[in-house]
């Protein structure tokens, strides 16, 4: 176990971080507001500046760091393990204070049933409850070797029920466990978070969720949380979801009945495939424009999928001056 010193501009902070865990996760787990977003190393958002100490970096080449930062010496929070007590420079972020701190607890598996052709709905149970906030993801480790950031699709519930949708990558080492059924049988589960800052959030207006791929499940566990809080029952759910094929999309009446809003939930299919009949057609940021514009700014609007989609929102919400607190995103990288 490390010492870990956090300079901050008026005092330092200390926290532990024992020699098999990153420095990001580590402070999490202890309360701290680090910042973060993808926790995998694609977004950056954990940069922070080593003076101190000796760190092993898990994946020198992450896209989250660019040239100059790396010239500067900078460094990933979520991909460094601390290999000595160490002193780190990086700006605490209050939006990611934990709601909820994680934890890692091992899991076994119950069920799994296909939602698509390549999206699988894996359902693990652990022996504490299952406490997060709907749109949060967690890691999920097999083996003790490969890991993953996987976001919930259902609610916290007492019975440490954790059900997640995962679509398959071709070549993928997590998945290609994750898809055979007999190695998924026989494979040691760990499970750490919750984490996550795009959650849901308690405030009385309309919802919009955006999801493209796999990004289906946070915007599927968000949608079931409008449904069962009381402050919301009044508010309708726009539900905007992008598919390469048809078969990627599903159905409204499907959603309807997943996230319990009935008639609430309104369902809204594109593609930019112009074959696939009775759907939208064009990229999901400009179906969602052509069919609320400035409806927009009267919204909470959620968003997850590949961060190229994610960035095409992002810039939408800026063009129409949303508000940003109003606009909550997850990059799947």
């Amino acid at each position: 176990m490390h010492q870990i010193t956090l300079q901050e501009q008026d005092s330092d902070t200390t926290f532990f971080c024992a020699n098999d865990d990153v420095l990001l996760r580590a402070g999490l787990r202890q309360g701290l507001a680090l910042p973060y977003e993808c926790n995998a190393g694609g977004c950056g958002t954990c940069k922070f500046e080593l003076l101190e100490g000796d760190v092993d970096i898990l994946w020198a080449d992450a896209p989250g760091l660019s040239e100059r930062d790396k010239r500067k010496g900078r460094l990933l929070a979520c991909q460094c393990r601390p290999k000595s007590d160490c002193k780190i420079k990086l700006r605490l972020d209050p939006q990611c204070l934990p709601k909820i701190k994680a934890q890692r607890q091992s899991v076994k598996l119950i069920t799994t049933r296909a939602i698509t052709h390549d999206i699988l709905e894996i359902h693990l149970q652990a022996q504490q409850a299952a406490e997060f906030l709907p749109g949060q993801y967690a890691l999920l480790m097999i083996n003790g070797q490969i890991q993953r950031a996987y976001s919930m699709a259902n609610l916290p519930n007492a019975a440490g029920d954790w059900v997640f949708q995962i679509r398959k990558v071709p070549q993928g080492q997590m998945t290609t466990v994750l898809f055979d059924e007999n190695a998924l049988k026989h494979a040691v589960l760990q499970l750490d978070g919750p984490y996550g800052t795009a959650h849901l959030q308690q405030k009385n207006r309309p919802i919009v969720c955006v999801a493209g791929g796999s990004g289906l499940a946070p915007m599927l566990s968000i949608a079931r949380g409008v449904a069962m809080d009381p402050l919301l029952q009044q508010q309708p759910v726009w539900f905007f979801h992008g598919g390469r094929e048809q078969r990627d999309l599903l159905s409204q009446e499907q959603l309807q009945q997943w996230t319990g809003l009935g008639q609430r939930l309104h369902y809204i299919a594109a593609s930019s495939n112009q074959h696939i009949p009775n759907v939208y057609h064009g990229y999901i940021h400009d179906v969602l424009e052509q069919q609320l514009g400035e409806q927009l700014k009267d919204c909470e609007i959620y968003c997850a999928g590949p961060p190229p989609m994610v960035q095409s929102i992002e810039r939408l919400t800026h063009q129409l001056g949303i508000d940003q607190t109003s606009v909550h995103f997850d990059r799947f990288f």
